[in-house]
């Protein structure tokens, strides 16, 4: 799937994405750092099979294992505006922690969906929770519904006509690699210049020559953004006209994935635009968690 024209959301479910009642169905270590969450729920028939980058919002139970009511399960599901301003006015100790990840297996017809966690270290709040979590645990996911028909809410990936992919990350943008790499067609070039600190790691990407992997050597973004670099400084040495400073990276050609950490994907970004004169508009990117703390409040 390479995108597709936004539609409206269905009349009768007034927002783009659905909460889901799930329970937790298995927990498997598929690599050294990555655990294999699957979740099932008979809601999840109409689970939307759209994969790519796809964000689902996971609301996580509290330490008694409940789903404080904030609105969220009203069926249809309410606007955020209206479920997210009840979150916050909770107490802390009653907020059930939102985390943003992006499904790596969607399976309507079995009503199951896969997420592969990334444990971080020091653990945040969904490292610590599928560490620990059981068969028949209960939480809530936000997600696409197919009832709504194809909105593109939550998506980035949109490489419009481009031939020429390179796709960036570190170890959490994995599971959107992967499902990115897997919907590609005869006739793409593809790069992927990722981030591991261990690289038993790498079995959840696609392999080929295309595909390089680094170790941080100091902090986030110290693995991929050399190879970045790197990757520039071959466009530009493949460069035969010294009329046009930019011509290896043209706009109709070439489109930029980048997901990870908020200020690694940030510098990323910077350096392909101003230094390699690559347009904005062809390059998607997302801050997918921040050093030293959530994204958000």
């Amino acid at each position: 799937m390479t995108g597709g024209a936004i539609e409206h959301a269905s009349s009768t479910r007034p927002w783009a994405y659905t909460a889901f009642p799930v329970s937790v169905s298995t927990v498997k270590r598929i690599t050294p750092n990555f655990l294999r969450v699957t979740f099932a729920g008979d809601t999840l028939e109409h689970f939307a099979p759209w994969g790519l980058d796809q964000r689902i919002k996971l609301v996580l139970p509290l330490h008694d294992g409940t789903i404080t009511d904030f609105g969220l399960l009203q069926d249809p599901t309410p606007h955020p505006s209206e479920w997210y301003a009840r979150w916050k006015r909770l107490p802390v100790d009653e907020r059930n922690v939102l985390r943003t990840y992006t499904p790596s297996g969607i399976r309507p017809g079995a009503a199951e969906v896969d997420v592969d966690i990334f444990i971080h270290e020091p653990a945040g709040p969904v490292s610590l929770w599928a560490q620990s979590a059981q068969v028949g645990d209960r939480l809530v996911i936000n997600g696409p519904d197919v009832r709504n028909g194809f909105t593109g809410y939550g998506l980035h990936w949109d490489p419009g006509s481009a031939t020429k992919l390179l796709l960036i990350g570190d170890e959490t943008a994995f599971p959107a690699i992967a499902n990115i790499h897997s919907s590609l067609g005869d006739g793409f070039e593809a790069e992927i210049l990722v981030e591991a600190s261990d690289p038993l790691d790498r079995e959840l990407l696609p392999t080929g020559p295309g595909v390089q992997l680094g170790a941080p050597t100091a902090g986030p973004g110290s693995g991929f953004e050399p190879m970045v670099r790197e990757w520039g400084r071959r466009q530009l040495r493949a460069d035969p006209s010294p009329a046009d400073p930019h011509p290896a990276c043209p706009a109709d050609d070439l489109y930029v994935w980048i997901a990870g950490e908020a200020g690694a994907v940030t510098r990323t970004r910077r350096y392909l635009a101003k230094e390699l004169g690559i347009p904005k508009g062809r390059i998607s990117f997302l801050g997918y968690w921040k050093e030293g703390g959530p994204l958000v409040a």
